[in-house]
C-alpha cells in the first residue's frame, strides 16, 4: 500500500508531538530509569531520547535489513515528522505539570497494550 508524502509526513508530526510528550519511544527504559534509577519523568524521559538518537538502534535493525523487512520511504519522511514533531511536543512537556505528563505516559501504555492484546 502506498501512502502519499504528505500524508507520512503529517502522520510523522502527529506521533513525533506524542513521543515527545510522554516519550513513548523509551517504553521500556523510562519505567526503569523513574523506578530502579529514581529519576524524574522528564529526566526520563530525556534520558531514553538520548539514548534512541544514539546508533546503537542500528545493531537491532540488522536482521530486519537482511530480510528486508521495512520501509525505506516511509521510515524518512515519517522520521522527518517524529524529528519537527517530537521538538514541539517535548517543549510542550516542558510547560505541563509532571504529574499529567506520567499519567499521559501510562495511559498511552496502557492502551496500546490492550489494543495489541485484544487483537486477533
Amino acid at each position: 500500500m502506498r501512502f502519499l508524502t504528505s500524508g507520512i509526513i503529517v502522520a510523522g508530526l502527529l506521533v513525533g508531538v506524542f513521543v515527545g510528550i510522554v516519550g513513548t519511544g523509551g517504553a521500556f527504559i523510562i519505567p526503569v530509569l523513574i523506578y530502579i534509577f529514581k529519576l524524574s519523568q522528564l529526566k526520563a524521559q530525556g534520558t531514553a531520547l538520548l539514548i534512541a538518537a544514539s546508533p546503537i538502534w542500528f545493531f537491532p535493525f540488522i536482521p530486519y535489513w537482511r530480510s528486508s523487512q521495512y520501509d525505506f520511504r516511509i521510515a524518512i519522511l515519517l522520521g522527518i515528522g517524529i524529528a519537527v514533531g517530537g521538538y514541539f511536543g517535548a517543549i510542550l512537556a516542558q510547560h505541563l505539570p509532571q504529574e499529567y505528563v506520567r499519567r499521559a505516559f501510562a495511559a498511552v501504555l496502557m492502551t496500546l497494550a490492550l489494543k495489541m492484546f485484544l487483537e486477533r
